[in-house]
């Protein structure tokens, strides 16, 4: 079997902001009989730096990207092994760092029975320039949800330390971020989704996405819930993830998880971005609210910040 997506089969990638529902949609698309997607992946991006030893792409550098690979912890979570990758290492057709990545990526694909794997990895959404630029023709589902859900599912998170605006920052700027990518690779390659209309209309959505895909819905993709445990592969303990263990639902209300001073203040620094992808706007921000977002706004590059904010919240 060929260690690499089958032809017509681009590349996709699943991006958005952490805690937006893309387990879930990984869950749901992994339910799919010739869809896989994996663990999140921290590999690609520093495999594709990758500068060819002798000046020619060949076997000891597919072997240099696949040592890294392995060596990754969060690739323990793939459950696949050296032996796995071995026919990457032995296919001289492989004349690239993309190409040596898109080739683990099918390993996988192959190694459940799927067709084609798909990317899932939030981190992702910042660099959809890099990624469409390595791989011609890539696709990009950006999920996105209500700011003012996903910052209380973020601050349950042990890793995540910002304060209140500064998470209303963060979440703007990844969600913007995202549509960006509808600049940078054109309507035909980018498809985006509200979690809210996922929860909603999963049939519908999935559909959509299907045929965005190039698939038929099968409706196993509505009970993955049924099968949590093998359709996310390599996760160990689900732990923060068990919603995927219920049919699909609304697990939060911003209405009624913060006060009216705190959304206010939300909107103020982020109500741009929840008009932007037609979110119900919140309570009007008090003008000494208003002044302290025009000012960070216009003082702070969204790139830098994006940066800042991404090490601090760790």
């Amino acid at each position: 079997m060929p260690s690499t997506q089958p032809p017509g089969q681009p590349f996709t990638f699943i991006i958005g902001c952490p805690r937006s529902g893309t387990t879930l949609l990984r869950a749901m698309l992994g339910s799919h009989s010739e869809i896989s997607v994996p663990p999140e992946s921290y590999f690609i991006l520093p495999a594709l730096r990758t500068t060819p030893v002798n000046g020619e792409f060949g076997s000891s550098d597919r072997r240099a990207i696949l040592d890294e690979v392995l060596a990754q912890k969060s690739f323990k979570k793939w459950r696949l092994n050296a032996d796995d990758l071995l026919p990457i290492l032995e296919d001289d057709s492989i004349k690239t760092a993309a190409a040596t990545v898109a080739a683990v990526y099918a390993v996988f694909a192959r190694v459940h029975g799927k067709k084609i794997a798909i990317d899932k990895t939030p981190h992702h959404t910042e660099h959809v320039g890099r990624l469409s630029s390595a791989y011609p023709g890539s696709r990009f589902i950006h999920l996105v949800r209500d700011g003012r859900d996903v910052i209380p599912s973020l601050e349950a998170m042990p890793w995540f330390r910002l304060k209140y605006r500064d998470a209303a920052l963060y979440w703007r700027d990844r969600a913007l971020s995202g549509r960006g990518a509808l600049g940078i690779v054109g309507s035909a390659r980018y498809h985006e989704v509200r979690y809210e209309d996922l929860l909603f209309d999963p049939q519908r959505e999935l559909s959509r996405l299907c045929g965005f895909l190039g698939f038929d819905f099968e409706p196993e993709m509505l009970t993955y819930h049924e099968r949590a445990e093998d359709v996310i592969s390599g996760m160990g303990s689900i732990g923060s993830h068990q919603n995927i263990r219920r049919a699909p639902a609304p697990t939060r209300d911003w209405r009624t998880d913060y006060d009216t001073k705190t959304l206010a203040l939300f909107e103020a620094f982020a109500g741009d971005a929840l008009a932007v992808f037609g979110y119900e706007p919140g309570p009007e921000p008090s003008w000494r609210q208003r002044a302290q977002a025009t000012a960070l706004h216009a003082w702070v590059p969204v790139k830098k910040r994006i940066e800042t904010l991404s090490k601090r919240r760790i």
